[in-house]
């Protein structure tokens, strides 16, 4: 019996197959495409970091005091320090919303839980100055005001418990090291990412005192000189001399544990100690007089301008607030 369709060969048959499997790609190929235009929105954690991580690159090696007077930081983020800290409070407040609300998926979503979360942090017994920072992460990452979001609890020199009790880590870090690692700390008020970046090539004299050149490591990537202040004067000496005996990273490696804020504040007291006038020799417009909790102390501001430069800070009022306290 004749059929209308022709019987086709081997080779037709495969070119046949091949047609059809093509035409089939083709659809799977615009389907796709399709699907692909359903775009899901960016996550918030996307979203923060990106954010973040675009407004380190634009600040970073900048100077913020400049930027300050042209009240031009709001999308800047000046040192690793912050950036990093930032980031860290972002991917908790994301931990809290995943948990809290899974359904907010986008910043915009997200933002709606900005006020609970302080809230939160405030009911579970953060400190102020913890909560602040989370605030100013979060004021970061929704390109805002601090004014946008719920009032918190304002920061105290009282409320600042940062190196001034015994917490758990300090148990971590043995005598020998502890005693090796503070008498330098103590004595040059270096932050423990520059203490890891200094070289014996950093020390000079000048005028028959002895300074570190501190130029790697440090915060905002602001260079400074350090006046070397021992205990004594032997004391001081001695360091002097252990330095010039070493070659390179005087400290290659640094626990995590060590609590280097407390040794800094050390320093300071040395250096203000050093450098300030008698109370009754100070003229009235050069004493910085302290308020609520301290009220009635006096200091000598031009002694707490050496020791704030020494620290690698600019405003003298956080020497009192964070330094001055023993």
């Amino acid at each position: 019996m004749m059929t209308d369709e022709k019987k086709l060969g081997r080779w037709a048959t495969k070119r046949r197959e091949r047609r059809e499997r093509g035409q089939k790609t083709k659809v799977k190929k615009e389907v796709k495409k399709e699907k692909e235009k359903e775009v899901e929105p960016e996550s918030y954690r996307r979203t923060a970091r990106l954010r973040l991580q675009t407004m380190f690159k634009k600040g970073f090696g900048t100077k913020r005091s400049s930027d300050k007077m042209n009240d031009d930081t709001r999308d800047k983020i000046y040192s690793k320090n912050t950036f990093e800290t930032y980031k860290r409070q972002s991917r908790y407040f994301a931990e809290w919303i995943e948990k809290s609300y899974p359904e907010a998926k986008t910043i915009e979503q997200a933002r709606d839980y900005v006020d609970e979360y302080l809230l939160h942090l405030i009911e579970i017994g953060k400190s102020p100055c913890s909560i602040a920072t989370a605030k100013a992460a979060l004021v970061k990452v929704f390109q805002t005001d601090a004014s946008a979001f719920v009032e918190t609890p304002a920061r105290t020199r009282a409320s600042i418990t940062r190196s001034r009790l015994d917490v758990a880590q300090d148990s971590h870090v043995s005598e020998k090291t502890e005693a090796r690692l503070s008498r330098f700390t103590s004595a040059t008020g270096l932050r423990r990412a520059e203490m890891l970046k200094i070289e014996a090539d950093d020390l000079f004299f000048k005028s028959g005192k002895a300074y570190l050149s501190v130029t790697k490591g440090t915060k905002g990537g602001k260079s400074r000189i350090v006046e070397i202040v021992g205990l004594s004067d032997g004391d001081t000496k001695d360091i002097v001399e252990w330095i010039q005996g070493q070659k390179g990273r005087l400290f290659p490696h640094i626990t995590k544990h060590y609590d280097n804020h407390h040794y800094r504040a050390i320093y300071a007291r040395r250096v203000y100690d050093k450098y300030a006038r008698k109370e009754k020799d100070i003229p009235p417009n050069e004493r910085y007089v302290m308020r609520k909790d301290r009220a009635g102390e006096v200091f000598d501001k031009l002694a707490m301008a050496v020791t704030s430069k020494n620290l690698g800070h600019n405003r003298i009022d956080v020497i009192a607030q964070s330094y001055l306290y023993n």
